[in-house]
């Protein structure tokens, strides 16, 4: 299911595709906030048109607009852990997302993309902790 497009969402400084003839160009990410963006700002970060006509077969800037299920925080897993695997599961992620990435994922601040969580399920399972949901909630969003 699509969500409808908001281009509040899109990143700061979110790369736009202007390529009228691409038969991928509605379902792609990056047109579509070309086609969304507001008047304001007045320049936007654009893929060039010679790069635009290079391009030959699949493009490999193209960004599907599927949702993805990205997890927000991970607090209850941290406290189904025994405590010398709860400092060695802390050490891994900090070491795997840096410290400030760490802390803002773990309050779910910071969304959790699903290889990212693949990453952390797989180092609670390495320290023992099986269980049916390892993250605190879920929010479905496009890939950027």
């Amino acid at each position: 299911m699509m969500i409808k497009f908001d281009y509040s969402q899109v990143p700061y400084n979110y790369g736009a595709c202007a390529a009228d003839n691409c038969p991928k160009s509605s379902t792609c990410l990056q047109h579509l906030a070309l086609e969304h963006a507001p008047a304001k700002p007045a320049f936007l970060l654009t893929l060039s048109p010679a790069a635009i006509k290079n391009i030959k077969g699949d493009c490999k800037y193209y960004r599907p607009n599927i949702e993805i299920r990205y997890a927000k925080g991970f607090l209850n897993l941290i406290g189904s852990l025994k405590v010398n695997a709860a400092q060695t599961f802390r050490c891994r992620l900090i070491s795997h997302f840096g410290r400030k990435n760490y802390y803002l994922a773990r309050k779910g601040e910071w969304l959790i993309h699903p290889t990212e969580q693949q990453y952390i399920i797989k180092q609670a399972k390495e320290l023992g902790l099986e269980t049916n949901d390892y993250f605190d909630g879920y929010i479905d969003g496009y890939d950027w």
